[in-house]
């Protein structure tokens, strides 16, 4: 949840998304809504990128403890509050231990970084991993799904330009057929669409390229 970076603890978007349970693009939004507003906060978010699933890169912000309570200020909702108090809590803890370390050799901060940067992928992939169970989920329409989430189902790997190819065909049938489509939100992309699984059962089973 906090880790540490350029010796003081720091979260980011993604981990902020998640838990909070956002659009991540939401988050981004609101994160340069902010910076574009007084331009002393780009001093407490970091702009960088990580790599989705498909080995995309994808931008995310790296945050102080200031960004933080500043992002999160008007989060409102239920569970909202423990959330804040969770990531305040991760902080304090990190910011101890950080305290009590005593100065280390070149080579241990080496290592710590290294072993950050490790703990830090991790951390990444096991969001994206939420992601694409999400996508293939939907609670209104539990027997329509996207085609990445069709995918994650049956374990077949798609890249975006076979993506493309199915949705189109999986949108043609539904015309033909008069079948309707629907659409779920997507932490990436903002909506995507949703087929009837007899439709993607069909498109699926045709060579993709």
């Amino acid at each position: 949840m906090v880790n540490y970076s350029n010796g003081q603890p720091t979260t980011n978007s993604l981990l902020v998304a998640e838990k909070f349970r956002k659009r991540h693009s939401d988050v981004i939004r609101s994160i340069e809504n902010q910076i574009s507003t007084n331009a002393k906060l780009r001093s407490l978010f970091l702009s960088t990128t990580y790599e989705d699933s498909k080995g995309e890169q994808r931008p995310m912000y790296i945050m102080n403890r200031d960004g933080f309570s500043l992002l999160v200020m008007g989060f409102t909702g239920k569970d909202a509050l423990n959330f804040k108090l969770e990531f305040i809590e991760a902080f304090n803890v990190m910011e101890q231990r950080l305290k009590e370390q005593k100065p280390l050799t070149p080579a241990e901060m080496f290592l710590q970084n290294a072993q950050l940067m490790v703990e830090h992928d991790n951390r990444i992939a096991q969001v994206e991993s939420k992601l694409h169970v999400l996508e293939a989920k939907t609670t209104t329409r539990p027997d329509y799904f996207t085609i990445a989430g069709y995918g994650t189902l049956h374990h077949i790997s798609v890249n975006l330009k076979q993506a493309s190819i199915l949705g189109r065909r999986a949108s043609k049938l539904c015309k033909e057929r008069n079948l309707q489509t629907d659409k779920t939100p997507d932490p990436r992309y903002g909506e995507v669409k949703m087929y009837p699984r007899e439709v993607l059962d069909e498109v699926f089973n045709e060579p993709i390229n």
